[in-house]
């Protein structure tokens, strides 16, 4: 049996709602990592998992609302028992030839009766484990480094300890729905709010007549539930929407006015769940429907407050987070986004609502024909479930 050390990100400066973030982040690491217990203490947990691999703490990393985290050793509050445990915990990470060595003890005291200060603590099991290992002291530059927690009824010693993701636990700031491509952007944007404790579900709006194989769609939600646990997608055919529209609308249109249908139809889909805001995947002028000036035009047709987390970054930055939570690979998997099926040889840049207003008005944008899948996704299981 393996115990991971928690520290919260956020939670610490939530006051009186800091109990209900704590029982958020709770639920999220029993349905992710299937530990055997989790206890909360104030400002920390502690979860209790039969085995833990590079593969897990990786994951751990990336599940919102966590500040930082490691595997540790416990034992009673004496210093004899902590100073063998302290050098029980660098022989098993880095061995027993460590002579020469520069290392730094960090102590902290949660519970203030400990008769030794924190520096005190510092000399005294730095002390003990400089001697057994012929180390050298160096707290600035240390090659090893051991952190010990002080509480009053237990010690937390570890060597390890890992930066994680921070932000909000996933549920604690409400439920969005996001317009999922399936391309880089729109992943990326899906966790990014994820991060910021928002709740997601996944609308995929595809053409029947070019989409007929959703593996990769399904791939990237089935990598998204693994930080929120349980990820529901939902996929609309608008093959009749764009039908009329190819006919209807000048080409270089036909992206803003095909947009402002998909942004109508996700909303819709909001407000028969509850949800309180959409989500696009967009980056201010990356491509010619995100034009400041196309941005005006297209989203003027959410019902709802619409956001877009990635709108101040740039491609390479993108990319860098979605190679972290693992969507990348999977993204650039070939598939025909409906959206680039639309796109004319020199679209509109420049998009205007009056423009916009006239080509629509000739075009039927309710009793059109859904057809409707669904799909849901559960971490760490391969199955899904047709609903």
């Amino acid at each position: 049996m393996k115990l991971i050390l928690i520290h919260y990100a956020e939670l610490s400066l939530k006051g009186k709602n800091r109990r209900e973030f704590e029982k958020q982040l709770q639920q999220n690491l029993k349905h992710l990592f299937r530990p055997t217990q989790i206890i909360r203490e104030h400002g920390r947990m502690m979860m209790h998992i039969e085995e833990v691999d590079e593969a897990l703490l990786n994951h751990l990393a990336l599940v919102p609302g966590i500040r930082n985290f490691a595997v540790v050793h416990t034992c009673e509050p004496i210093l004899e028992v902590m100073q063998e445990t302290a050098k029980r915990a660098v022989t098993e990470a880095f061995g027993e030839d460590l002579a020469g060595k520069r290392f730094a003890v960090k102590s902290r005291r949660s519970d203030k009766r400990f008769p030794l200060t924190s520096p005190e603590l510092n000399f005294e099991v730095g002390g003990f484990v400089k001697n057994a290992f012929d180390l050298l002291v160096n707290i600035n530059n240390p090659e090893i480094v051991i952190h010990v927690e002080v509480t009053a009824e237990q010690t937390f010693i570890y060597t390890d300890k890992r930066k994680a993701i921070g932000g909000l636990p996933v549920g604690s700031s409400g439920h969005g729905v996001v317009l999922f491509s399936g391309g880089i952007d729109s992943p990326v944007a899906a966790y990014t709010m994820m991060k910021r404790g928002m709740r997601v579900t996944l609308v995929h709006l595809y053409n029947s007549t070019i989409n007929r194989e959703f593996t990769k769609i399904e791939n990237l939600a089935k990598q998204l539930s693994l930080y929120q646990g349980r990820v529901q997608l939902i996929m609309i055919d608008l093959e009749e929407f764009q039908r009329h529209a190819i006919a209807i609308v000048p080409a270089r249109y036909r992206m803003i006015i095909y947009k402002r249908h998909m942004i109508r139809t996700a909303g819709l889909i909001a407000e028969a769940m509850g949800a309180k805001a959409l989500v696009t995947g967009d980056s201010l002028g990356q491509v010619a429907s995100q034009t400041l000036a196309n941005i005006h035009a297209i989203y003027d047709a959410s019902p709802m407050p619409l956001l877009s987390p990635l709108m101040g970054y740039d491609k390479e930055e993108i990319i860098e987070l979605a190679r972290k939570i693992g969507t990348y690979e999977i993204s650039i998997e070939e598939y025909c986004d409906i959206c680039s099926y639309l796109i004319a040889k020199h679209p509109e840049t420049q998009g205007k609502r009056e423009k916009v207003a006239e080509f629509e008005a000739d075009l039927p944008t309710e009793g059109l024909e859904v057809i409707k899948q669904e799909r849901i996704f559960f971490a760490g299981e391969e199955k899904k479930r047709n609903v």
